[in-house]
């Protein structure tokens, strides 16, 4: 496995100090003082390189990858300008603060607000990725953009997804709350990894537009990070399984026949329960009539991600469905 891409340089280190950063199956990764910590300045290494970053002067903050708005609000960061139209009233503490500067969703932003917002320091990723160089050209000459999407690949999500935060309670001096984050989610995960029994057959499964679709080991879109981070035994892998928010349009019938233990779901259309049309993933699968004979249905062993996870994606969201996980497992046992 290649290296962590993501390393920190602490302003609260002392110069001789040399901080061992988690690394999953890579082993420990030193991470050393930097040099400026005196004065404020801690130096951050994202996709694009090294950056140096002045925590005492970022007066105006943008953010735009979703995996990240919960974790930045409760480190009790205040956003100048975001895509509000990405987040939901009553999931999002940011999504009705009309002081943010709206860009709206990722097809065609508004990018604009960028330059009117006058960030000293830009967070972006996932939906909002491809835009990188755009954006980074709309900032000020002195301020910093940062993409953290590399330390968030599914083969070692949950260690990037906890590196992810350390760092930013970092720049923004939460350390603390970062760490309750991360603790919370450290638990969980060691929660499943011991209740786990190595043997029961898992499927990954995504509900959107009305249908039950395939979400691959590897690439299933919310469901891959579990199956990697666990090593989950598969019910059934399919060549070329697909990443997007609708998952694979494999028969109901085949799902059915591989017969799993477990099946975790996304429901992608839970983002939108206020739509007349929706249904929810549980109707869906109580209403399939091939699934009736699963084992993991008739046993009741399903577990649902929180309704906003397709939205979501982050820490306090996976930290969630992993205890949820957790609490199936044990009761299982």
């Amino acid at each position: 496995m290649r290296p962590r891409p993501l390393r920190l340089f602490s302003v609260a280190a002392i110069a001789t100090l040399t901080l061992a950063a988690c690394a999953g199956d890579d082993g420990a990764e030193a991470a050393s003082t930097d040099e400026n910590s005196d004065n404020g300045t801690v130096t951050i290494e994202d996709d694009h390189g090294s950056h140096e970053i002045n925590t005492d002067e970022l007066d105006s903050v943008g953010a735009f990858d979703n995996r990240l708005f919960r974790t930045l609000e409760d480190l009790g960061v205040e956003l100048t300008v975001a895509p509000r139209a990405l987040m939901r009233e009553g999931v999002h503490g940011y999504a009705d603060d009309e002081d943010i500067l709206d860009t709206g969703i990722h097809r065609e932003p508004n990018l604009e607000l960028i330059v009117a917002a006058e960030p000293d320091l830009v967070i972006t990723g996932q939906r909002y990725m491809e835009y990188y160089d755009e954006m980074a050209s709309l900032i000020p000459e002195d301020s910093t953009i940062l993409q953290f999407d590399e330390a968030l690949e599914t083969d070692d999500f949950f260690t990037g997804l906890a590196d992810v935060t350390t760092t930013l309670g970092t720049i923004f001096d939460a350390e603390t709350e970062a760490e309750e984050l991360t603790g919370a989610l450290k638990d969980a995960t060691d929660r499943v990894e011991a209740a786990y029994d190595g043997d029961s057959t898992v499927m990954g499964l995504v509900t959107s537009g009305g249908d039950i679709n395939y979400a691959g080991p590897q690439s299933g879109r919310g469901v891959s990070p579990v199956f990697q981070e666990f090593d989950l035994i598969p019910a059934l892998e399919v060549e070329d399984e697909s990443s997007d928010h609708e998952g694979d349009g494999i028969s109901v019938e085949a799902i059915a026949d591989s017969d799993p233990d477990w099946i975790i779901v996304l429901d992608r259309d839970g983002m939108n329960p206020e739509d007349p049309e929706y249904t929810t993933a549980q109707e869906l699968i109580a209403e399939s009539p091939a699934l009736q004979q699963v084992s993991a249905v008739q046993e009741g062993q399903i577990v649902y991600m929180p309704q906003h996870m397709y939205l979501t994606e982050d820490i306090q969201a996976y930290t969630e469905f992993l205890n949820d996980f957790a609490d199936a497992l044990e009761s299982a046992q």
